[in-house]
């Protein structure tokens, strides 16, 4: 058994990133939505996944992603005062920096992505309107029969620690068509490694719960940002090690999130804030070695370079721009890759331009050069270049043959993802 299981908040892309760390995907990774068939369009940030991941030579790669929302249902009540948003009667409080559609509206259909507190609310991280909802569903802990953290169901459904539930809404209840147990960990008895996000509910002697896992800490569990003490109900929290039975974890690293406090869904507040976890935090893989990081600021334009040293000798090299609108939301991303391992030279270049905080276009460049010690044979180069259009799908040609000495290729590919529109 290897590889890791992740659970938490898609913070960036370029793959995704969720949990400070870079996850590559491609079509062969299976993707869902609430259990339902998905595709990669569907990704968002601000969601929550739980991802089943194994080492490849890029890093981390993805063999599965499982879009988890807490609900997908109607609005029934807007929030007033302190009194929080509700979908199918249940309450839902954004998080900092969340992404909520604007002008909601009781009766919306909705799709909330979020982690539960220590009561068992929803604080969301995005909500995105869901015009063509064909049944609803919500994912949460059924404490006592037939009820799912304060959603009536209508069946007696068994006590369990987490079920994914779907079917129709009345008005009053969940009318249940489908069940499925443990949704946020389809990775379960797969996978030896645990990277999870979660609000902290509790914590008893060496153990702490949060968000449905129950994480043991000991003498060698190492704090980042704060301290064993720091810890408290609600506090976000992202904790590495390895899983035990079902949702245990034995904690090698916590890792302390500082935000603020959850807040209430306001009419038409449209929060497409951009949070401080939405700068694409890019953690290192675990591989071990130096890393060196600068940042250098010039009004709107970040720009932030890091070289990093491996154990096993290879150079990574990675400088990033950024360009933030007045209102301080991300409007491009330039970021320069390079891996020099002695024999192999690869730079991967990828220019992203974003609407509202999400990204619309992405164009990627790669040149990977095979170096020899021969001296009758030259260097070898390749040049990816990726264009992809996902409204159009477009066919760039390019010659078969270019009279160098070097063999070139080229492969053409602009992706751009609309989110304006319901998935």
């Amino acid at each position: 058994m290897g590889g890791t299981g992740i659970v938490g908040t898609i913070t960036g892309f370029g793959s995704i990133c969720v949990n400070g760390v870079e996850v590559h995907f491609d079509n062969k990774a299976s993707l869902s939505e609430n259990g339902a068939p998905a595709s990669s369009d569907q990704l968002a940030i601000g969601q929550v996944v739980a991802v089943e991941a194994r080492k490849s030579p890029r890093g981390l790669e993805a063999r599965s992603i499982a879009i988890l929302h807490a609900y997908e249902g109607p609005i029934t009540n807007l929030a007033t005062g302190t009194a929080p948003l509700r979908v199918m009667g249940q309450p839902v409080r954004a998080a900092a920096g969340a992404r909520v559609a604007d002008g909601l509206r009781v009766g919306d259909p909705v799709r909330v992505s979020g982690l539960r507190n220590a009561q068992g609310e929803v604080v969301a991280s995005r909500i995105d309107r869901a015009p063509n909802l064909k049944q609803v569903s919500a994912i949460g802990a059924i404490e006592r029969a037939g009820n799912l953290q304060g959603l009536a169901l209508s069946k007696p459904l068994a006590p369990s620690a987490e079920v994914l539930v779907r079917g129709t809404w009345n008005g009053r209840q969940l009318n249940v068509v489908q069940t499925r147990s443990d949704p946020g960990i389809p990775f379960a008895g797969r996978v030896r490694n645990a990277l999870v996000e979660g609000l902290v509910r509790g914590q008893k002697g060496n153990r702490i719960e949060l968000g449905g896992f129950t994480a043991y800490v000991d003498s060698a569990t190492s704090y980042l940002g704060g301290k064993a003490a720091d810890l408290a109900v609600d506090q976000r929290v992202r904790v590495s090690g390895v899983f035990g039975k079902g949702r245990e974890i034995r904690a090698e690293r916590i890792e302390f999130s500082r935000e603020q406090p959850a807040t209430s869904v306001r009419e038409g507040s449209g929060h497409q804030g951009s949070s401080s976890e939405d700068n694409e935090e890019h953690g290192n893989s675990g591989s071990g070695g130096d890393s060196i990081e600068s940042r250098e600021r010039s009004g709107d334009v970040e720009t932030r370079e890091t070289i990093e040293r491996s154990e096993d000798g290879e150079t990574r090299e990675r400088i990033e721009r950024r360009v933030e609108s007045a209102s301080g939301d991300l409007e491009r991303r330039e970021r320069i890759e390079t891996r020099d391992s002695g024999d192999r030279l690869e730079t991967r270049e990828r220019i992203e331009i974003f609407e509202n905080g999400v990204r619309v276009e992405r164009i990627e460049r790669i040149e990977r050069i095979e170096r020899s010690d021969r001296v009758d044979k030259p260097e070898r180069v390749e040049r990816v270049e990726r264009v992809e259009r996902v409204e159009k799908p477009e066919r760039v040609e390019r010659p078969d043959h270019v009279e160098r000495p070097d063999h070139v290729e080229r492969v053409e590919r602009v992706e751009r993802v609309d989110h304006s529109g319901p998935h």
